[in-house]
């Protein structure tokens, strides 16, 4: 039970944290298109899409795992 809970907190991270990094990027990148937003902003969508990814695929394994967010092994 106890792994369960924590594989679904960490999957709440990981929505959460898609979410966060997601959005602003989604819409510097609108900016971007639209001609709102110089061109150089577009290392900040890369940076920001990029670390977003990274975390959400940490989140999405820790998950699968059963690991709690906030832990680097299952709990006993």
């Amino acid at each position: 039970m106890r792994r369960l809970w924590d594989g679904l907190l960490s999957l709440l991270a990981a929505i959460i944290t898609a979410a966060i990094c997601g959005v602003p990027s989604w819409f510097t990148y609108q900016a971007i298109a639209a001609g709102l937003a110089p061109t150089w902003a577009w290392a900040g969508v890369i940076a920001l899409a990029g670390v977003g990814l990274l975390m959400t695929i940490a989140f999405l394994r820790k998950a699968a795992a059963g690991v709690s967010p906030s832990r680097d092994r299952p709990r006993r």
